[in-house]
């Protein structure tokens, strides 16, 4: 071995090493399982060692643990929707689940697929530098487009009957459910989103108004016990902060992020407890915490097309992504949402409470068992052109970034049509950035500070 090459041995970081000789042990122990007839500890095994795999490449790559990576946000969240099911079942704390073993190989087989990729292009991630974000000049009228649409959200939500309290009322969703009031939530994130990027730019009142904003979205939507509709804003806020300041994952920062975990698993865990009082009675709170968090369920999708032959769809879901923009009312018969699909394929009707999609069961329900493979890898192409030209689009960036939980938890039609209309929202902004009209009355109290600062 000569100078050079040991020179690179010895900086080869240890934690990977610990990291990839684990990837190592849990595949062999994984061939083990399968001669021993226990697939499903089997499928586990694949699973959690290709995760380990995915932490192993990044930090290899990045030199350092950066959560603004999407790609490492992306595969923890992928590996808890994936695994967490699977590992309650083998921990003894869930019965037989029959088409588990196979829906846990499919999420392994999404992870191999990821990591060839990653491992091909070996693409570091770098913060985004602060001068692109201080190059973002916010206007008068941005401030105004984001009170006008919070305005219209909470009057539109009157009109519809909602009424606010102070309590989680999971019975005012179903007023929620017409095409006007998502796209709302989607360009008030998009809104919000621009605002937190021009953060630099904003003078004092407008920050005020900023945070007042959130605040009062945040609360309005927790009263009606939604956090979906106000998650992507406030992981965009993280993923910003993150690479302004350069973050890295310290002990801090895992604290930080596990009562968060905490807080957003405690609501759900509160809604089900209000919709349904009876779970006390059945579960201790240790197993409702374990067993009834949403990490849990999404994957019965893909179980339920495991043990089922259905037609492939041949990449149909995914071409059909832009439909979801006609109106049924111009439509009527448009196709239903793969979750609604789901229920009926499983119970025969779509009146019961629905299940979050993964695209996982996406790419199964398309291609068969080579699906998740071949979807993922192509994910993962996407993602390392997104990590290329950061710089170059620091929003359609952290746009992606911050709908990364809703994606690993729905189809490509929903996740597409998030991206869509959040991304125009947040290019919107940006038009009317250009327009540099203020009221006269902000213009002089504006000349008349500055000396003084």
């Amino acid at each position: 071995m000569d100078s050079v090459s040991a020179l690179e041995w010895r900086r080869f970081p240890t934690v990977v090493g610990v990291l990839l000789g684990t990837a190592v042990a849990l595949h062999l122990a994984a061939l083990i399982e399968i001669v021993l007839g226990t697939t499903l500890a089997a499928a586990s095994c694949f699973l959690v060692g290709q995760f380990a795999v995915s932490l192993g490449l990044l930090r290899l790559y990045d030199g350092k643990w950066m959560i603004q990576d999407i790609r490492l946000f992306f595969v923890i969240f992928l590996f808890l929707y994936g695994a967490t099911l699977p590992l309650v079942v083998i921990s003894g704390l869930g019965g037989n689940q029959p088409g588990l073993p196979g829906a846990a190989f499919m999420y392994g087989t999404a992870f191999l697929g990821f990591n060839l990729v990653q491992w091909w292009y070996r693409q570091p991630f770098h913060d985004v530098p602060k001068e692109v974000f201080r190059s973002i000049k916010p206007s008068f009228g941005n401030a105004l487009m984001l009170i006008g649409a919070l305005g219209f959200i909470l009057a539109y939500a009157m009109a519809l009957g909602v009424r606010v309290s102070f309590t989680i009322d999971r019975g005012h969703v179903g007023y929620m459910g017409t095409q006007l009031w998502v796209v709302s939530m989607f360009v008030v994130n998009g809104f919000v989103m621009y605002m937190i990027a021009a953060w630099s730019g904003l003078g004092r009142w407008a920050r005020i108004a900023v945070v007042g904003s959130i605040l009062f979205f945040v609360l309005f939507q927790l009263a009606m016990g939604n956090r979906r509709d106000f998650l992507p804003m406030l992981i965009f806020l993280a993923g910003v902060i993150a690479t302004r300041r350069q973050a890295v994952i310290r002990f801090g920062t895992l604290v930080a992020g596990a009562i968060a975990f905490v807080a957003f698993t405690a609501i759900g865990i509160v809604r089900q407890l209000i919709t349904d009082p009876a779970l006390l009675t059945r579960f201790n709170p240790v197993e409702i915490l374990v067993t009834q968090n949403e990490f849990v369920s999404p994957i019965f999708t893909l179980m339920h097309y495991v043990n089922t032959i259905r037609p492939l769809r041949w990449g149909l879901t995914y071409l059909a992504a832009p439909t979801l923009f006609v109106p049924r009312a111009i439509w009527p018969d448009k196709p239903e949402s793969l979750s609604l699909q789901f229920m009926r394929d499983a119970f025969g009707t779509t009146g019961l409470m629905g299940f979050a999609y993964t695209p996982v069961t996406e790419a199964f329900l398309n291609f068969s068992w080579v699906g998740p493979f071949i979807v993922f890898a192509v994910l993962s192409i996407l993602m390392i052109r997104l990590v290329r030209n950061a710089d170059a689009h620091p929003g359609l960036y952290f746009v992606a970034f911050a709908l990364v939980v809703d994606f690993n938890r729905g189809d490509w039609g929903g996740t597409f049509y998030a991206l869509t209309v959040v991304g125009g929202a947040y290019w919107l902004m940006t038009v009317m950035a250009r327009l540099r009209w203020e009221p006269r009355v902000t213009g002089a109290m504006r000349t008349a500070v500055a000396p003084h600062t």
